[in-house]
């Protein structure tokens, strides 16, 4: 597992050196950047986008619990931990969906319980960051005997589903990543464009495209012999044919 990012918010200085002093002893974690008070702790989170945030809740300019609600509203994924001198928060803590409430004055025992709390649920994180690897083993078990696929096993929230390929409107690469596209949302996949070609009728309009021809609107005359098609999903898609694919296109359209 990759270090994990973390930010530290805390107003009293002493308090927040020896909170990452005790956090540097850990070889999971990353103390990024330390603010304090709540105003600059935002900017900090939105700026560097930590994996946890260790906060006070008595802070000037903005108390902690409204910056923990701001940050689960900027991003769920940030684990928030509260350190504290005050017991009386707990409850609101809670509420927040913190994942751990420390009292100062600090305690080493104390501390490693909550890091250990933190390592586990995020190496249980880090396993959906396989998915794609999963999902291409998927992709290549099923009709292992015959060259057509009927559905594409696809990642969603962490959990893998399969896509039925007449809901498939096109394929594309995006960033080195390859992608689905229904009507309405994009799923990654764990496979290559060339993967999912052999295992299905869809037309190859480009490198980086596949297309399911049976959800084509229309097509036009782009520039220097290539053609787009305007696919039927939401967005009207719009997906480019390179000039030697064209002619191909259309014989399989009869046009």
């Amino acid at each position: 597992m990759d270090k994990l990012i973390c930010i530290i918010v805390e107003d009293e200085i002493p308090a927040a050196e020896e909170l990452k002093y005790l956090l540097s002893q850990y070889k999971y974690i990353h103390v990024k950047k330390v603010a304090y008070d709540g105003k600059d702790g935002l900017e900090a989170i939105k700026d560097v986008h930590p994996d946890v945030v260790f906060m006070d809740i008595n802070m000037p300019l903005q108390n902690g619990i409204e910056l923990a609600k701001q940050v689960k509203n900027f991003d769920n994924s940030i684990d928030i931990i509260f350190v504290t001198a005050y017991e009386d928060h707990a409850i609101e803590a809670f509420e927040v969906n913190a994942l751990d409430y420390i009292l100062k004055p600090f305690d080493e025992k104390r501390i490693n319980n909550t890091i250990e709390r933190l390592v586990s649920k995020r190496k249980i994180i880090s396993t959906e960051e396989r998915l794609p690897d999963i999902i291409n083993e998927i992709i290549n078990k099923i009709d292992k005997g015959e060259k057509l696929v009927k559905k594409i096993p696809c990642e969603r929230r962490g959990k893998i589903i399969l896509v039925d390929l007449k809901d498939v409107y096109f394929c594309y690469i995006e960033g080195e990543k390859t992608y689905v596209k229904t009507k309405d949302e994009s799923f990654l996949v764990g496979c290559t464009l060339h993967q999912i070609e052999e295992k299905t009728n869809f037309f190859r309009a480009h490198r980086s495209y596949l297309v399911n021809i049976d959800n084509i609107k229309e097509l036009y005359s782009w520039f220097n012999g290539t053609y787009k098609l305007v696919m039927n999903d939401m967005e009207e898609s719009e997906v480019p044919i390179s000039r030697n694919n064209v002619k191909k296109l259309k014989e399989l359209l009869g046009i």
